[in-house]
């Protein structure tokens, strides 16, 4: 079996997840998307893709007892 490096994720290091935090507490969850200006500005900062970093604050979201 090869392993393809291509298909492996990178982890979240520390910093970007206190990024990912930072971005979470001032995106509203209801207008979090790949598409929004600030989670794009970061994602490209973090040099990840605005997927990516949408996927992570809405894993963040569901920590959250409020929502």
């Amino acid at each position: 079996m090869s392993l393809n490096i291509n298909n492996m994720r990178k982890p979240w290091s520390r910093e970007e997840t206190i990024v990912a935090f930072y971005v979470y507490c001032k995106v509203p969850f209801k207008e979090s998307g790949k598409e929004n200006p600030i989670i794009r500005h970061y994602a490209q900062i973090l040099g990840r893709s605005p997927s990516a970093l949408n996927m992570k604050v809405g894993n963040i979201g569901r920590l959250d007892p409020d929502l």
